[in-house]
């Protein structure tokens, strides 16, 4: 046993170094750097062909929203190169975590009906829940919303949930299989901040008890569909549709050395292509945290609707609590601000995409950037459209 797990640890050690040289390998890699001034149309074009074209995405499509109207769309790249499909805006993508802000939309629209209580204790809606004893009674759904729950994350358990066919399973049964590797705290809730997929995992399970029904399907009745986001889903479905994305991952990445211990790369990679790894369909099987699929103008107005009363949220209290105005307080569902900016965003990355999703709540502005590529500079695209719209102003 203790040679096993000697091996064990040498292989992870191994794995730490690895990640360490290419991580060091990584910033020798040049990328185009991002513009330090707005750019116009065509160049943003232009830029966005030259990020394709260093194999730091391989397929890249925005879409901005502003008080409702579609301001910009723009795409670059191949979607699918073994069918020599491009992208386009209407080209659909995991967006990975972003999914974390339809599953917060959710969660308020059940609080708005009365149905949910964000301040009752977990443990009373889910009551087969198994925590530690002194945290048992206190974590609420507003604390898992703000990540403040003081639940550990997923990762890197989470890349050994990747499936490969369309039978997703049941989140509530899902997550109590893996709940009991989870039950210590890494901080007693609200006492600190600490991303955890976990806490939206519970937020799903919380959906199908309230609801009595599965995830997904209330998603889909009470944001997906009000918000129209009609190219949105959990499964791309079959045959492999024209608007679908291959993901990409560069073969120079950080966790690459990690991934054979958690996949078998042969069920992952679908080819290898010089410097990237064309990946075939994945699923994650934990949807409420990481799940959903979407377009550019769907995940742009994914982030629309968090701002404004109507199609999904029907209150200004519901809204305030999303975006929270007041600098002080924490916003439920989104994890990242600019105070300075006035921004909030929130992004996605995982297995062969990258996505981000930025609203500035005082412009009625949402900017929805999706791309192929483990490693795409998304958030950096966010900062050049954004400057780029203000200029144009």
């Amino acid at each position: 046993m203790k040679y096993v797990a000697h091996k064990r640890w040498a292989k992870w050690v191994i794995g730490l170094l690895a990640s360490f040289m290419i991580a060091v390998w990584m910033m020798m890699v040049p990328h185009p750097a991002a513009p330090t001034a707005p750019l116009d149309r065509d160049h943003l074009k232009a830029w966005l062909d030259s990020i394709v074209s260093s194999q730091a995405a391989t397929a890249i499509s925005i879409s901005v929203i502003q008080n409702g109207d579609v301001a910009l769309e723009m795409a670059s790249g191949t979607a699918n190169p073994f069918r020599t499909q491009q992208a386009t805006p209407q080209t659909r993508y995991h967006v990975w975590s972003v999914t974390k802000l339809a599953t917060a939309l959710t969660i308020l629209t059940l609080a708005e009906d009365r149905e949910l209580d964000l301040d009752l204790p977990v443990t009373e809606i889910l009551p087969w829940l198994d925590l530690d004893e002194a945290a048992e009674n206190r974590i609420t759904t507003r604390d898992l919303l703000r990540h403040r729950s003081g639940l550990l994350d997923t990762v890197p358990a989470v890349f050994g949930w990747l499936q490969y066919d369309e039978n997703l399973p049941n989140q509530t049964e899902f997550l109590r299989q893996k709940m009991p590797a989870y039950r210590d705290l890494g901080f007693q809730p609200g006492d600190d901040r600490s991303y955890s997929n976990l806490g939206y995992m519970l937020l799903g399970a919380i959906i199908e008890a309230v609801s009595g029904q599965v995830y997904e399907e209330v998603v889909f009745e009470r944001v997906l569909e009000p918000a129209g986001m009609a190219s949105s889903s959990f499964v791309f479905g079959a045959p492999q549709s024209e608007d679908e994305a291959l993901g990409s991952h560069p073969l120079v990445h950080f966790f690459t050395p990690f991934l054979p211990y958690f996949v078998d790369l042969d069920d992952l990679i679908r080819e290898r292509d010089g410097r990237i790894w064309w990946l075939n369909r994945v699923y994650i099987k934990a949807t409420p945290p990481t799940g959903l699929i979407a377009s550019a103008r769907d995940a742009a107005r994914l982030g629309s609707v968090t701002m404004a009363k109507g199609p999904v949220l029907q209150s200004d209290e519901m809204v305030r609590l999303m975006i929270a105005p007041d600098q002080e307080d924490f916003s439920l569902g989104w994890f990242e601000r600019d105070a300075a900016a006035q921004w909030l965003q929130h992004r996605g990355r995982g297995p062969g995409f990258a996505a981000v999703v930025r609203v500035y709540p005082a412009q009625g502005l949402s900017i929805a950037v999706l791309a192929s590529g483990t490693d795409a500079p998304v958030a950096d695209i966010a900062d050049v459209v954004a400057q780029s719209l203000g200029d144009e102003e």
